[in-house]
This record gives C-alpha cells, structure tokens and sequence, in this order.
C-alpha cells in the first residue's frame, strides 16, 4: 500500500479527491490532507508519504514552492501537480523540478489513476535501483575481499564471480597497484579520520585515472588501497604527497605494496595481509570463553585461519550490537571493538552475515521496538529507549521495516496478535 498526502486549498477538490480514492483505489492510503506547502512538510517530516497531490496556487507556501523544500528533504518521494491553471510557466517550473506528472482541474479521474499508477512504478524503479546500486558496489568489494583471503581455489571459480559484477576492466589483463598510505603528526583521537581516508580515495581516483579503486583496510594513520589503473608513473607518488598537504593539510608517505598485471595474479599470490590492519601494541585482555579479538589471533602458527579469525571477530561484534544498541551505534565505534578499520569491518561483516551492518543494526533495533510497542510506553520514549533520539527516523525505519508507522501497527497489527 502507497501512502498518499493531498495538498491543496480548496476544500472541495480535497473532498472529492479524496473520496475518489478511497472508494475506488484501495491501493493508496490517505495519510495527510493539507490546505498549504507549509502544513504539508510539517506533515511529512513528522510522517513520510511515498505520493504527494499536490496544487499550484496555494497561500503561505505553494506547489513549486513545496516541491522544492521536498526535493531536499527526500528522494523517496513523488510529487504530482494538480492544478486548474494551463499556463505552460507553471508546467515549465515543475519539469525542472523533476515532476513528471501534471493534471489539470476539473480531474478526469483516469488519468489520476493512470498517474498514480505511473508514479507508483517510477517509485519501485527508483528504488530498485539505489538497492541494486548498494548491492553491487557491496558485493564488489567482498569479491576482492575473498580473492585476496584466497577463497577462490580455482581461476574459473573467481571468473564465474567476476563475469556477474560487471567490473569495467578485465580478469585477465588489468593493471594495478596496492599502495600504503601513512598519515603524519595524527593526534587519532583528536581528528576524524574517515575524510581523510575519502580524501586520499578522491586524489587517488584523480592523480591515477583510476578505472577502480576501493580502500582495503584502514587503521588509524595508515590505510591501504587497490587501484586498477593504466596510468603507474612513480612521479604520480610524489604528486599524490603535495596534493595531499596542499588540499587536505596533512603529511603521508606513499609506499607501493605489490603491483599486478591481472586480477590471476592477485589470487594465486594471495595477498591477504593487504587486509589486515596494524595490531594494536598491547592485545587488550580476554575473558575466559570470550571469542579473542581478530587481530591477536591472525598469523600465528597454530591458530585460527583468517577466515576463522573473521568469523569469530563479526560474532563478537553482534554480541556488543546487541547489548549496545541503543547507543549511538556507528559502524567505526564497532569496528574499533573488534580492531578493525571501518571499512574492513564493513566488507567482513557483509561476508559473514550476507547483510550489511547497518540494516543488521537497524533490525535489532526494530525487533525491539515492536517487543515495546506491545506495552504502554510512549512511541518518542521507545524510539529513544532503541537508539533514535529523533522520532521522525524511527517513525522512517519502522515503516520501512513493517509497512506500518508505530502508531498504525500498535492499533492495528497487535490487535491481531
């Protein structure tokens, strides 16, 4: 079902729109009915809708107007104009906008269900696609993550994975470079480091012409890089260290850890330890029964497999998510407990779990949002109660993780429980 909002101030219009899909449109739900764009974005940021009617000449805030504060706000949202003005002015400034659907008053109900139903689909594509884009990039990087762990025992067993991500460049013949990157005069503690890290990834892409890059792993003043590029001038290393002082304001040294011809190469060399991250000096204490942190147990004769190691590492991390998650729970912050870079977790975490972290995170969270909502506690206290101290965002995931707001599944959906 499709949330709809109607903003329009003649009361009239509103009346029969509305009557109009209720009786006959069971696939839109009705959530807001607003005289004006003010009212309407106050509405909406207190409960998102996927479709919007919306009118042109409007008092306090109009159609355009409303359009463009909305544009801000999401793109997950689709706007049709509904207007009883014809001049081409208004058609003209609500194209550039992105609005691909303009009805003119007197409504021909047919054409409303024809551009809602249109909307709709444009809706599911838009959002298919940002998914599938999320995807493919994730999956990308845990194919490089495997082939560097040596999952791959054969090269058509890596080619098979490799032919499905549609990588722009080839198995067999890619030139690349792994590169160290070593931050000076750091306080870590002090400083952010993940621009940085995006940082050298944007001067990287630029000096290099990169055809593909992805940050292998980061610690601290020290991250790693592939690069899959046909421009390797050693003199690029020297540019890459002035630009990096000039434009970020930060020293590093540039070391070239292994170069390669073909994405063959990398596999049968099995370069795993371009994954890992520096060993903190002192292993922090383990309890008895506890799983022992990534880091400590990596290379030594006798322990657990790297892949042991990793998988043993992600279920440390969902036993401190799941005890933590009420908390301002960012990715980095549970990266560090386990002593990995951000981005190194991440990958792993995605190879281990088959799902990202952050919709992991977000599932824990709902699961006991909905444990809650079956008491009398109040939604903005349960929203912060599961780590959202802003209840528009919980109100925005629970939706998207129920179909319902917490409002509409507390009346609705336990009643049938």
């Amino acid at each position: 079902m499709y949330q709809l909002m109607i903003v329009d101030d003649e009361i009239m219009s509103q009346e029969i729109i509305s009557n109009y899909i209720k009786s006959n449109l069971p696939a839109y739900q009705i959530t807001h009915v607003c005289s004006n764009g003010a009212d309407a974005l106050a509405c909406f940021r207190q409960k998102p809708v996927d479709l919007v009617l919306v009118d042109i000449r409007m008092p306090v805030m109009d159609g355009i107007a409303f359009i463009e504060e909305l544009n801000r706000l999401t793109s997950d949202c689709i706007p049709i104009i509904i207007s009883g003005y014809a001049e081409f002015e208004y058609a003209q400034s609500a194209m550039k906008l992105g609005v691909n659907h303009y009805l003119l008053k007197p409504l021909d109900f047919l054409e409303l269900e024809r551009s809602l139903s249109a909307a709709a689909h444009s809706l599911n594509s838009r959002r298919q696609l940002l998914a599938s884009l999320n995807v493919a990039e994730d999956n990308q990087e845990i194919f490089f993550t495997q082939l560097l762990l040596g999952s791959y025992q054969t090269k058509d067993q890596a080619l098979i994975q490799f032919s499905s991500l549609r990588f722009p460049f080839s198995y067999d013949a890619c030139s690349g470079i792994c590169l160290q990157i070593r931050f000076h005069s750091l306080e870590p503690e002090r400083l952010e480091l993940d621009p940085l890290y995006m940082g050298i990834k944007n001067l990287l892409h630029l000096l290099f012409s990169a055809r593909y890059l992805v940050l292998l792993s980061a610690r601290n003043s020290t991250c790693r890089y592939l690069l899959i590029t046909d421009h390797l001038a050693d003199s690029r290393f020297e540019e890459l260290r002035l630009q990096a002082l000039q434009l970020l304001g930060i020293e590093i040294t540039v070391e070239p850890l292994l170069s390669f011809s073909s994405l063959e190469e990398l596999r049968t060399k099995k370069p795993d330890f371009l994954l890992l991250d520096s060993r903190p000096a002192n292993p922090p204490f383990s309890l008895p029964g506890e799983p022992v942190p990534f880091l400590s147990v990596l290379d030594e004769p006798g322990q657990k497999s790297t892949a042991e190691a990793i998988q043993s590492s992600i279920e440390q991390a969902i036993v401190y998510m799941k005890e933590h998650f009420a908390e301002d729970l960012t990715r980095e912050a549970v990266a560090e407990k386990v002593y990995m870079s951000g981005a190194h977790f991440s990958r792993c975490f995605k190879l281990v779990m088959r799902t990202s972290y952050k919709d992991y995170l977000t599932e824990i969270r709902m699961q006991k949002a909905i444990e809650l909502l079956k008491t009398n506690c109040r939604i903005q206290d349960i929203a912060r109660q599961v780590g959202y101290p802003n209840p528009n965002r919980f109100n925005i995931n629970f939706r998207q993780y129920t179909s319902y707001t917490p409002s509409e599944y507390r009346r609705q959906v336990l009643k049938l429980i």
